[in-house]
């Protein structure tokens, strides 16, 4: 996620006063964490830590939210011990995070305090009992006034990093997929957090599944397999374009947010992906540390002719952007435009 906000998707923040005034003043999770991210704009770290510690006890669906928020304000006051008790906590009630947040640069201290080597042990042991018990999963969501007389457009999506089903698939969707696509959420089985989910760890076994899910689909709704168009956020981005460029899957169309760099992307792969009809779209922000690498990315897309669209979105990082449904629209339309296959 966007180490320059410290903020994640799932981890967006709120704040307050004194605590007997909290009970009266926010009534959801979603009022209380409008005013956590104005008292952390206004760099109010102390009066927003407060607030973190009633929330938790108050909001008890959100502690993985409230125990990030929590964290990152104990660290900008420099109490790295509260930090660990914070953590702790969470950990106590079977709440853990993925690695790549210790490698945040303001959680970066922890791994000097003393607690930080149980906190990794407890974490590292219920990630590998949470493994042993993963599978993959799959929603289908079918189009407005669907009839399965008819055959229909797949769209399959595929979350991002420490993400799952439930958590991306009121962000991933348009009203272009909810009008025209049968829409296949897919989930990964390899665990990074304790509800969350990646693609990227092993890319074989996220080929064969994304396959599998494939699969499943075009055998229980009626799908043109001449119609596919697959994409994700982030680890799902990647796995999106690996599973396009090794032709894993029959896809012709791709959108995908902040990926990262396929080990399957290569002039090659591309050039032999166009001469199939692919296209698609490449959304990312200004502010993502991958920039440098879609610019290199749609390079490779430029010199092998392979029609694309490049969306870049000011000011956003490694994140979804507001508007996202309206650029997947737009996508769509720009797939549905450029449908010309040639012989490879």
């Amino acid at each position: 996620m966007n180490s320059q906000l410290l903020l994640c998707t799932a981890c967006l923040i709120s704040f307050a006063f004194c605590a007997q005034e909290y009970a009266p003043a926010f009534t959801t999770y979603q009022e209380m964490r409008e005013h956590l991210t104005k008292l952390y704009t206004l760099e109010k770290y102390s009066e927003a830590a407060e607030l973190l510690l009633w929330a938790r006890e108050a909001f008890t669906d959100y502690l993985f939210n409230n125990t990030y928020n929590l964290v990152v304000m104990y660290a900008h006051l420099n109490q790295y011990t509260k930090c660990i008790d914070a953590l702790q906590y969470a950990l106590d009630r079977g709440i853990w995070f993925a690695p790549y947040f210790y490698e945040i640069e303001i959680w970066r201290p922890l791994k000097e305090q003393p607690g930080y080597k149980r906190i990794i042990d407890q974490t590292d042991a219920l990630k590998k009992k949470a493994q042993e018990m993963a599978k993959p999963e799959l929603r289908i969501v079918t189009p407005d006034h669907y009839d399965p007389k008819k055959k229909y457009p797949l769209f399959i999506a595929l979350h991002g990093g420490s993400e799952n089903i439930e958590t991306f698939k009121d962000r991933w969707r348009s009203s272009k997929m909810s009008k025209t696509f049968i829409t296949a959420y897919a989930q990964s089985s390899q665990v990074m957090s304790w509800n969350g989910f990646w693609w990227h760890g092993d890319i074989e076994l996220a080929k064969k599944e994304i396959a599998d899910a494939f699969e499943q689909v075009i055998n229980a709704y009626p799908v043109n397999k001449d119609n596919v168009i697959i994409g994700g956020f982030s680890s799902g981005g990647l796995a999106a374009l690996e599973a396009l460029l090794t032709n894993t899957i029959p896809a012709t169309g791709f959108i995908v947010l902040c990926p990262d760099w396929p080990g399957s992307f290569t002039a090659e792969r591309i050039r032999k992906a166009k001469n199939r009809g692919v296209r698609g779209t490449l959304i990312t922000g200004e502010l993502d540390e991958r920039y440098p690498l879609h610019d290199k990315m749609v390079a490779i897309f430029e010199n092998e002719s392979l029609p694309h669209q490049y969306v870049v979105i000011p000011e956003l990082g490694h994140d979804y952007p507001e508007d996202l449904d309206i650029e997947i629209d737009g996508a769509i339309d720009y797939i549905r435009s450029t449908a010309i296959i040639e012989e490879e």
